[in-house]
């Protein structure tokens, strides 16, 4: 009788800490959603986006709107406190994933670092110590975001969040604004940001719902059209760097998932229907003019060939800017000092367009941090993004492919676009990536001994971990 009894307590206890560790989860998850949301609001005011993007046509007028945008915006001087507090609290209630270690760590380190102490040096110790305030911050949150999301809670967020962003900026160039012509060679959706990056939005969209349908192919019927009309909306901003990325990163993922998930004869299959359409399109293109049909290619439409050669006038101004770089090659001008106001006037007038930046991050970061600088940032991110693939390679796993897709796209875009560590969410998901790549490989994985192989939001630990030091009481009911 007694053993009976013994066994019922026993059960029941196990039924008690099942529910609460099911509560425990519940909680963790939901605090987890609550706070990604903020995030993506607090993002969204801190870039800040234009619901609608007006450019002004005088390329003066428009580098002054750009510059007093990011020197005083008050929406951002609310958004990035409070990105800071959200950040805080998810150190100090989420469970921590990971250890630090290994080279890459101490150069991001030596980074940040370097970062801080061009204030020192400053031409401007008034911008450089307002931008290091946000820099601080935005560093911050890409430690504790890595820290506390999987790569697949990133690539959730990430889909979801970008996505929002997309579908917000169709309904302004079609609706609000009923500008939306994609058919005109001219035209380049924008909707609320520039064309250039409009594309990175929808680049990290894409690469982000790819790596969710990897972990759950149940989702593809639903998660493929909205992929493609995604596409189609990269396409149509016309930035064609960013377009022909991510039609490679996209070709290295799906050949992946098919590859995983696809038998030989389907594979086959998808391959000959592939070469049907393909081939007599090509035959038709190349059929009437080669050349034309590669500038056309190329182009993507658009009719600024007088352009092309100038990499869209990106040659002329990195000419200007070197000039710059000769002046305090070592140090710099000190972080973001050289983007003064007065400055973004005069090079954008003497260029005759709209220049905020120098697009390219490497020359940034030169005109920034002198040559030390722009070599640490250069390790830092080719580092990262080695690292990565070498991680996948080992693992092939969707969720190792995610940050070297990231990694590759931002290394490869920062060679004609500026993209620093700045409040702007799509490339601060690879900040996070280089983060992630911090730590030592493997030591995530005990973090999620719990997970399903289909879950993608963790919950509490099956067990205490080294980087979590305890069971969270707090999450679990327990405040003893």
């Amino acid at each position: 009788m007694s053993l009976l009894l013994s066994a019922q307590v026993a059960r029941a206890e196990l039924q008690k800490a099942a529910l609460e560790q099911g509560r425990a989860d519940y909680r963790l998850k939901l605090i987890k959603i609550v706070c990604a949301v903020l995030l993506g609001v607090c993002f969204w005011y801190s870039v800040p986006y234009y619901l609608p993007l007006k450019v002004d046509p005088d390329p003066l007028k428009a580098a002054a709107n750009e510059a007093q945008a990011y020197e005083g915006n008050f929406s951002r001087q609310v958004a990035m406190p409070i990105v800071l507090v959200i950040a805080t609290f998810m150190l100090w209630r989420l469970p921590k994933r990971g250890r630090f270690g290994g080279p890459l760590m101490f150069v991001a380190i030596g980074y940040v670092a370097w970062s801080f102490a061009s204030f020192g040096w400053s031409e401007d110790p008034a911008i450089t110590g307002k931008r290091l305030v946000v820099f601080g911050i935005d560093a911050f949150f890409a430690y504790v975001i890595a820290r506390v999301y999987s790569n697949l809670e990133i690539a959730l967020w990430g889909f979801l969040a970008t996505g929002t962003v997309a579908m917000i900026s169709f309904y302004v160039d079609w609706l609000q604004e009923g500008i939306f012509q994609p058919f005109n060679p001219d035209y380049r959706f924008t909707g609320v940001m520039t064309a250039n990056y409009q594309a990175m939005n929808l680049l990290v969209c894409t690469l982000c719902g790819l790596t969710l349908c990897m972990r759950r192919p149940e989702w593809r019927s639903r998660l493929f059209p909205f992929l493609a009309f995604i596409l189609a909306l990269l396409f149509f901003t016309r930035a064609r760097m960013g377009a022909f990325i991510c039609l490679g990163l996209v070709v290295i993922m799906f050949t992946r998932m098919t590859k995983r998930q696809m038998r030989p004869a389907d594979r086959a299959m998808l391959l000959l229907a592939s070469v049907m359409i393909a081939v007599p399109g090509l035959i038709l293109v190349l059929g009437r003019n080669a050349k034309g049909a590669a500038t056309d290619i190329f182009m993507m439409g658009r009719t600024d060939t007088q352009n092309t050669s100038s990499l869209s006038n990106r040659a002329p101004l990195w000419s200007e800017l070197m000039e710059s770089v000769e002046e305090k090659p070592w140090l710099g001008f000190g972080y973001e000092a050289f983007w003064e106001p007065k400055r973004v006037e005069k090079v954008s007038a003497d260029q005759g367009w709209m220049v905020p930046h120098a697009h390219n991050t490497f020359l940034d970061q030169t005109l920034s941090l002198g040559v030390v600088g722009a070599l640490l940032y250069a390790g830092m991110m080719v580092g990262a993004l080695v690292i990565a693939w070498k991680r996948y390679r080992r693992t092939r796993s969707e969720s190792d492919m995610l940050p070297a897709v990231l990694l590759t796209w931002l290394v490869l875009t920062s060679l004609a676009e500026s993209t620093p560590l700045d409040p702007y969410l799509p490339s601060m998901f690879v900040y996070i990536s280089v983060v992630k790549m911090c730590m030592r490989e493997g030591s995530e994985a005990e973090s999620d001994l719990g997970l399903g192989p289909k879950d993608i939001i963790g919950g509490i630990p099956l067990q205490p971990t080294a980087a979590n030091g305890r069971r969270y009481p707090a999450l679990a009911g327990d405040r003893s």
